[in-house]
């Protein structure tokens, strides 16, 4: 009789294979449960991963236990011998009673190593961090999706036009349309094309059939508002984007006390219009507050916090003072958020900004700490207030706690998922941490939501990252032909062609802006950039392109060392020799992304 069957019979015969099996089952419903309900209970993703590592370690243990101990009606005992002819009699059965017991043991094998794989793969990110947090289904369809599969009735809310006596209710008319923007994007059953996309047509009288088109959605919301002293008139159209009829109209006579009713009103009417369903309760659509100074404070910030640069500081003291007015209103707080942690960027508002990288740290640090105070508190206001989970995942990320961070930005887009700010930022961590095709999702589906020339920025970051050049140029140049004022875009146009050749003329701007942006290629590729390979972004870059590697090198730790240094321009193809280096080693281990590699598109 040959040995190995031998030993399957007494496998069976001690009820190995019945533990291997029931032990693997069992196991795998356990870990589907907790995979399910333990980020519910708020527990840390490494709950799950214990659990994994504890049940995977004891089932062999299970499995000694089987072959030396048995179960008698007298309780546990140790296996006896077998008896004559027993091993000899489960051998010589037919196929069909001595295998199910062995299949059966495998499945169970494979379904405990299986399900701990995958949670381990899912739990685990790309780059090798620890990255903690809630993940929600619609993150990941929102992720994925493209424009094309989006089969929701999509729809643009073009800036209302300020009919007041005195013409000074602009920030107003266009605070009232973002607000209503805001609304409408809570209803999931609905795709809303971002502010600043339709804001774009602002002031210019443009056929809707157009504006329809060009934005790629199926209707559009216009209206006025006209504001003096406690009334409000406010009229709102809902508009086919087809044939520019129109599907619905109202005029809105009321008080200031009504403006949020208002904007529930309007958001209910356009869904019946539509025939989607709201999704949540009315009374969920707006976030009001009781003090109307304090909401026309708010909106008077969002509108100087849009205008980015020196109108940051100004944002920052508009939310502070609706704060003081109703210091309960969570988007008052989400707001001084949001403004504070850009306001850690641009060191052109700060008061003497310091030209000591360090002293400059701790400058944008004091705004981070601010920020993150403001973003806590309306999260105790509002846990689900998607503005303040952005505000606070930017934070984290400019920290390096990717795991908190990515947590964050995912909590934001569970609540709000066609958030373009909310994928911008999510793109930019993902871009830092190397794990590059997931930016480049987020990146794609911030632009598709807002095709802001920031959103365009980042794009071309996130291709550029992929190793997909001759994209990467394609994309930036044409954000470079709309928004030709746009220093980000410039850099990121002169960075492309310094770095990887071209020539920059193709690029169809005008004849002045070609020349500076040529200038800026050859002084880049020259080594001539002195100021930049000492200051922040271009410090290894620069010497990267004069073909200076060692110089690039040391240099390095820029991208972990100076607030100023995006982590996302350390995975760019022009790098791609230097990743052994210890210079770039020792970099990764600063930036908490030790063991990361890129991880880019397959081709």
């Amino acid at each position: 009789m040959k040995s190995y069957q031998q030993l399957f019979a007494e496998l069976k015969r001690r009820h190995v294979f019945k533990v291997a099996a029931i032990y693997g089952a069992t196991s795998f419903v356990v870990l589907q449960l907790a995979d399910i309900l333990l980020p519910a209970l708020g527990l840390p993703e490494w709950t799950i991963t214990f659990m994994v590592a504890i049940l995977v370690l004891a089932f062999p243990v299970a499995l000694i236990i089987a072959w030396a101990f048995e179960m008698t009606p007298d309780g546990v005992k140790r296996t006896d011998a077998p008896e004559p002819g027993e091993i000899e009699a489960i051998v010589s059965a037919p196929l069909s009673q001595r295998w199910p017991a062995g299949l059966l043991a495998v499945l169970g094998v494979a379904a405990l190593l299986g399900s701990g794989w995958w949670i381990g793969r899912r739990t685990a990110p790309a780059s090798g961090i620890d990255a903690t947090g809630a993940t929600a289904a619609d993150v990941n369809l929102a992720m994925t999706a493209a424009a094309e599969e989006d089969s929701r009735p999509a729809i643009a809310v073009l800036p209302f036009a300020d009919m007041s006596a005195g013409g000074d209710q602009e920030y107003f008319c266009d605070g009232m349309s973002e607000e209503i923007l805001n609304t409408l994007a809570k209803i999931r059953e609905l795709r809303v094309a971002g502010r600043t996309s339709a804001f774009a047509y602002k002031g210019q009288n443009e056929d809707l059939r157009r504006i329809g088109s060009e934005l790629g959605v199926d209707h559009l919301l216009e209206g006025s508002v006209r504001k003096e002293g406690d009334r409000l008139r406010i009229t709102a159209q809902l508009v086919d984007a087809g044939d520019g009829s129109h599907l619905w109209s109202e005029t809105y006579d009321r008080t200031m006390d009504d403006v949020f009713a208002i904007q529930t009103e309007i958001a209910q009417a356009i869904a019946a219009e539509l025939r989607v369903p709201l999704g949540l309760d009315a009374g969920d659509l707006v976030n009001p507050t009781a003090d109307l100074e304090a909401y026309d404070l708010y909106l008077a910030g969002r509108a100087r916090m849009r205008e980015r640069y020196g109108s940051l500081k100004e944002a920052v003291r508009l939310f502070e003072a609706a704060i003081a007015r109703d210091s309960t209103w969570a988007p008052a707080w989400a707001g001084l958020a949001e403004a504070l942690e850009l306001t850690g960027w641009y060191q052109t508002v700060w008061d003497d900004p310091p030209d000591d990288v360090q002293a400059m740290n701790v400058i944008s640090d004091g705004f981070w700490a601010r920020s993150e105070q403001a973003a806590r508190r309306a999260l105790e206001l509002d846990p689900d207030n998607a503005s303040a989970h952005v505000a606070l995942g930017s934070v984290l990320r400019n920290r390096h706690e990717w795991g908190a961070a990515e947590a964050a930005y995912r909590k934001a887009l569970a609540g709000d998922p066609d958030n373009p700010e909310a994928f911008q930022q999510y793109a930019d961590m993902l871009l830092q941490m190397g794990r590059i095709r997931e930016g480049l999702a987020a990146a794609e589906r911030a632009v598709l939501a807002d095709p802001a020339p920031i959103r365009i920025y980042w794009h071309s970051q996130a291709l550029e990252d992929d190793d997909r050049i001759r994209e990467a140029k394609k994309v930036i140049g044409a954000g470079l032909v709309q928004f030709p004022a746009y220093g980000d875009l410039r850099d990121g146009t002169v960075r492309l062609y310094a770095m990887y050749g071209g020539d920059v003329s193709e690029v169809p701007v005008s004849r002045a802006l070609a020349d500076s942006l040529a200038t800026f290629v050859r002084e880049f590729r020259e080594g001539a950039f002195g100021e930049s390979r000492d200051s922040g972004l271009d410090r290894p870059l620069a010497w990267m392109a004069a073909g200076m590697p060692d110089s690039a090198l040391a240099r390095f730790s820029a991208f972990a060392t100076d607030n100023d240094a995006s982590p996302a321009l350390m995975w760019i193809p022009a790098f791609d020799g230097l990743r052994q280096k210890p210079e770039y080693l020792e970099t990764l281990r600063l930036l908490n992304l030790e063991g990361a590699v890129p991880q880019r598109t397959p081709r």
